[in-house]
């Protein structure tokens, strides 16, 4: 049991004592104050302390609380105590992880890249919205979308600091965010021929490039997301379509996405069956290099035609392809499931779409994607 006893000369300065687990005898002294009607006890000292000492700690101590009524001497111990904004990361981590997000990776990526290096370490009832302001203006120096995106995830990481109660507002909510213009492009008739004989040349005249040229294809036939045709493996394959279980539309079911492929996918996949031996069927994350060396090269061939080509993003080859859709007389909710959209999943309750329709809708497209270019390559033939 702790006994505690006040101070001779000083009341606020209390003596507590008490015996530990091992039998030993312990002490220690506090200091007895009230801050915002609140009673509070600090530990200034223990046996080894001279009472004279502690004296002098508690006199100055009381000194400036008189001189300054906003003074808690407490205040710094129970900051240098408080969770740092890494602490609160860690509990959003948590939950993203928890929640299966597909941005998680991402998302710490640009935390650890963008976010750490400046706030990290920083204790959660330091950080104020003026430091955060200038943070924001500098990385928009860089990249106003990654100034955009980094303030989306310390602004969720604030709320969830509130959440655990590290924090009572979020400093961070009254900083605006840049304007975000929808970074879509579709590429033109002429734009689309030339992508189809640059590639068609370039894969005649190097089989190296194999994999690559089958990429940018699939991508083009099938409005698949960059990401869903990289993890495909032959597992995956299943003659008509490509059955992906790990996919980014939101399905409370979990059900594998389709990917359907039309002629022109199923002669591209076909011709890469002599690649077994990789783990995948393309055997490549991102053709990216040659997807800039073509559009390129199509910018040099036809300066006319094809002077914006470079402004076209991999990601854009599906875009497009729900214009062509489109122009196939494919409706917009079939295009979305061919496409695997994250809305579609809630509108097919009140709809079925039939595999019968998706693969004559993608043999459509497949068709319109097509017309105007002359020959295909014999490579997939």
């Amino acid at each position: 049991m702790k006994k505690t006893v006040s101070d001779k000369l000083n009341s606020n300065i209390k003596l507590v004592s008490w015996i530990n687990s091992k039998g030993q005898k312990q002490l220690s002294y506090y200091l007895k104050y009230t801050f915002n009607n609140q009673r509070r006890n600090m530990k200034i000292g223990n046996s080894a302390t001279p009472i004279q000492v502690i004296r002098k700690i508690g006199a100055e101590i009381e000194a400036k609380m008189l001189l300054d009524p906003n003074y808690d001497p407490l205040a710094k111990k129970e900051i240098a105590k408080s969770p740092t904004i890494n602490d609160a990361f860690a509990k959003y981590k948590n939950q993203l992880n928890l929640n299966k997000r597909k941005t998680t990776t991402e998302i710490i990526r640009q935390y650890e890249k963008d976010i750490a290096p400046s706030f990290g370490e920083m204790k959660v009832k330091e950080i104020s919205r003026g430091i955060i302001k200038e943070w924001f203006d500098n990385l928009s120096m860089r990249s106003k979308y990654t100034a955009n995106s980094c303030l989306r995830i310390l602004k969720t990481t604030l709320e969830i600091a509130i959440d655990y109660e590290y924090l009572e507002s979020n400093p961070a909510n009254r900083i605006k965010k840049h304007p975000e213009v929808k970074r879509e492009r579709f590429y033109t008739q002429e734009e689309k021929i030339s992508i189809f004989q640059e590639l068609f040349k370039r894969l005649d005249e190097d089989k190296s490039l194999l994999h690559s040229v089958s990429f940018i294809l699939l991508l083009i036939f099938t409005g698949a997301r960059k990401g869903e045709l990289a993890k495909a493996t032959w597992s995956d394959y299943k003659g008509d379509y490509l059955e992906i279980k790990e996919h980014k539309t939101d399905d409370k079911t979990s059900k594998p996405r389709k990917i359907w492929l039309n002629a022109q996918s199923r002669a591209v996949i076909q011709t890469l069956q002599g690649e077994k031996r990789l783990k995948t069927i393309l055997g490549i994350k991102n053709p990216k290099r040659l997807w800039n060396s073509v559009k390129l090269a199509c910018k040099q061939s036809s300066p006319n035609t094809c002077s914006n080509i470079d402004k076209i993003r991999l990601h854009d080859l599906r875009h497009s392809f729900g214009t062509i859709a489109s122009s196939a007389s494919v409706d917009f909710l079939q295009t979305g499931e061919l496409m695997g959209h994250q809305s579609v999943s809630m509108m097919k309750r009140y709809q079925h779409i039939e595999d019968k329709t998706s693969k004559e809708n993608i043999e459509k497209i497949g068709d319109e994607i097509l017309s105007g270019v002359k020959n295909f390559s014999t490579t997939y033939q």
